[in-house]
């Protein structure tokens, strides 16, 4: 039976062809017998408790079934458990109950949730039917579980049953400290080229049953620092942060979706967060290594390029015809491949593993007794850095506001990458600004953010035109409209940044 409190795994999927050399590794340890594991979901009609983050599940094991609830919390690897071994043997499924979670964490942290959630609001919602192999790897401090899963999800839709393929590994921390599950994972990606996957089971259950293949794009979500233990706390709810929102986007774009513009969008948009955060953590001496950074700066521009695609395929293509102009056509250029050639690729796999190290090694010092007038203390000294770094920011776009009509392009280009550093600053410490004045700077900067983000998109597709209209006389009138366009938006930008500055700044300096 799986061990009651909190579950710690990474999940990993393997290139075509790799998985038979896994399995062998499992067999040769110990791993002789497959497991039949056979499960139903459980959830209201309208998948509240998935989409609150919770999975309740009733779980065949032999002729043994157990019910589980489970909840996520703020790192990407870690769910709180409770399991509770039913008084019921045979093929049969027994009832379920969830008073039996009553008096543990994710029980409570459930009532708490849905105060009104009755065990009839509840009925089966998808299925799954996995194979398991497994194995005990010792550590020098503790022990992993290794488990292959092989078999499907499905679900009855209204035109038919529907499933999808489970084929992954999980390496789960069963004792010991949570960075051997990293480090084990870190091999398997070098050794066999294996790849990062951070949908459950339960969120892709809940996909099928809805008849979608992907969920939405994972934006930034809010973080609470204010209950936080201490600076190793503040600092690890800020890494996870950032990487609930990298993993999401990558685990779809590893599976190749076909349209994933936004994801790609918003993987870049979790990237920059993350390389803002890292200029606050070098003051508590926190850095990625310097392969990770040059890793992480070629992964970026790589992703830039489809970026830059997208502007002229999906928004500038469709303007021009409208207009009665020709289409760009990009065809002179390499296309681009699939981008799951860039997340699933080795470099970008152990750059991950490296930030999950880092969120993790400022976990580990969680747990102990935290004394108020430490946490009261951790909290002045952050909101201090964070105030002065706001400050310089502000103060670097004032004194190009003033001027910018004599800005040069790059200039600009500098004022919003300060912009960008505000706005995800203040994603980070809101906690640390003042509610009333927050919302408005907020909304005015995210305008005058995007009038900057088309400046600059309207920017690298006139670079790229010029070059090919030498060749192509019919891209003239395209320049032609981009440069117009490019004066007009210039404008909008000036007026919105001079409005900007006017408005009170939320931190206290």
């Amino acid at each position: 039976m799986p061990a009651n409190g909190s579950e710690f795994e990474i999940k990993l999927r393997f290139p075509f062809g790799r998985l038979e050399s896994i399995e062998k590794w499992i067999i040769a340890r110990g791993g002789l017998r497959r497991q039949h594991l056979q499960s139903a979901y459980i959830d209201t009609p309208d998948f509240l408790l998935t989409q609150a983050g919770f999975a309740f599940r009733l779980r065949k094991e032999g002729r043994q079934w157990i019910q589980t609830l489970k909840v996520s919390t703020d790192n990407p690897l870690k769910r709180l458990e409770h399991n509770v071994v039913l008084d019921f043997t045979g093929d049969a499924m027994p009832n379920w109950c969830l008073d039996l979670h009553d008096q543990h964490n994710p029980g409570k942290l459930l009532t708490k949730r849905f105060p009104k959630l009755k065990t009839d609001d509840l009925q089966i919602r998808y299925q799954t039917d996995i194979w398991r192999r497994k194995t005990a790897v010792k550590t020098r401090q503790g022990m992993l579980e290794y488990a292959l899963d092989l078999g499907s999800i499905h679900s009855l839709l209204p035109n038919g049953m529907a499933s999808i393929p489970i084929q992954e590994l999980e390496i789960e921390l069963k004792e010991g400290d949570p960075r051997d599950v990293l480090h084990h994972a870190l091999n398997l990606i070098k050794i066999h080229g294996a790849y990062i996957d951070s949908r459950s089971k339960s969120e892709r259950g809940f996909l099928l049953a809805s008849g979608l293949e992907f969920g939405p794009p994972a934006r930034a979500n809010f973080i609470s620092l204010k209950k936080a233990g201490d600076r190793h706390e503040m600092i690890g709810r800020l890494i996870h942060s950032s990487l609930q929102q990298i993993l999401a986007n990558q685990s779809v774009l590893n599976a190749e979706c076909n349209n994933y513009s936004e994801y790609l969008h918003q993987l870049r948009v979790g990237l920059r967060r993350l390389k803002v955060l890292f200029k606050y953590l070098a003051r508590y001496d926190i850095f990625m290594s310097e392969q990770g950074v040059g890793v992480f700066k070629s992964t970026f521009s790589m992703l830039g390029e489809y970026r830059d695609n997208d502007y002229i395929e999906i928004v500038l293509n469709p303007r021009l015809l409208s207009l009665g102009s020709s289409e760009i056509k990009l065809s002179n250029n390499a296309e681009l491949p699939d981008p799951s050639h860039i997340t699933r690729g080795k470099e970008f796999q152990l750059l991950l593993v490296e930030l999950m190290s880092i969120g993790l090694t400022q976990a580990s010092f969680i747990g102990g007794p935290t004394d108020d007038a430490n946490v009261k203390d951790d909290a002045a000294i952050l909101k201090k850095i964070v105030s002065q770094f706001l400050d310089d920011g502000f103060r670097f776009i004032s004194n190009r506001a003033f001027k910018f009509s004599d800005l040069q392009d790059e200039e600009i280009h500098s004022m919003r990458k300060k912009m960008k550093f505000l706005r995800y600053s203040l994603e980070f410490f809101r906690d640390y600004c003042i509610k009333k004045t927050c919302p408005k700077f907020f909304k005015a900067l995210t305008t005058t953010l995007d009038f900057f983000g088309l400046f600059n998109d309207i920017c690298v597709a006139i670079n790229r035109i010029e070059g090919l209209a030498q060749n192509d006389p019919t891209l003239l009138f395209a320049l032609g409209w981009l440069k117009a366009e490019r004066q007009r938006v210039r404008g909008l930008c000036g007026k919105s940044i001079k409005k900007l500055i006017q408005i009170k700044t939320p931190w206290q300096s």
